[in-house]
């Protein structure tokens, strides 16, 4: 079964999709925008799909970040921090991850 890589932050959303795809897997993407201070039901369905989540350190506020961070620990899902701006370090990250995770 393909594994998939929730990435929350950022704008190139197009970028995260071809590289996971390249790599064969699947990539559910938040801006980590929110009005009013929360989607939460929003990024609560894209954690529980997830096997690893990465967050874009540099392109997401605290409150989104915090928010990712409480629903990964509640749903038990391994949260990556990527402190650069590229897609291909964060694909990187969570595959590496998967891998570590899958043997």
């Amino acid at each position: 079964m393909k594994k998939t890589i929730a990435i929350f932050g950022g704008s190139q959303e197009g970028t995260y999709k071809k590289i996971g795809q390249k790599h064969g897997v699947n990539v559910l993407f938040h801006s980590g925008k929110t009005r009013n201070g929360g989607n939460k039901k929003e990024f609560k369905n894209l954690v529980k799909n997830a096997d690893c989540v990465v967050v874009m350190l540099g392109a997401i506020g605290h409150v989104s970040m915090d928010i990712v961070k409480d629903l990964c620990k509640k749903n038990d899902v391994k949260i990556l921090f990527h402190n650069g701006f590229g897609a291909s370090g964060a694909i990187q990250m969570g595959l590496e991850n998967l891998s570590v995770n899958a043997a």
